[in-house]
């Protein structure tokens, strides 16, 4: 996940469900009225999508167990949530190494 949230406008939250990327860009895909241009075709996640709760609701602080807004908030939980973060960061930075 450390590298998804090293994208632009990519932020990562977990709540009740689960864990959940947002990804704020518009979808390639819209139209400029707002309707899907492929919507005959759309994946199943879109077809699955609700929006009866959205994660523009409250603020993240209220809805979400825990919410990074980028690549540093998330570094600096699994560093204190993983005691051995420290040690794996330094056993895959030496194999890169000798790669």
């Amino acid at each position: 996940m450390l590298w998804q949230l090293s994208h632009r406008d990519v932020q990562a939250f977990k709540d009740e469900d689960g864990w959940f990327l947002l990804i704020n860009n518009a979808c390639t895909h819209l139209l400029a009225d707002g309707r899907c241009g492929i919507y005959d075709d759309r994946p199943v996640i879109c077809r699955e999508h609700t929006n009866d709760f959205c994660e523009f609701d409250q603020s993240s602080e209220e809805g979400f167990d825990l919410f990074f807004d980028g690549y540093d908030a998330l570094l600096k939980y699994v560093r204190k949530r993983f005691k051995t973060w420290k040690h794996f960061a330094a056993t895959r930075d030496d194999r890169l190494d000798t790669a």
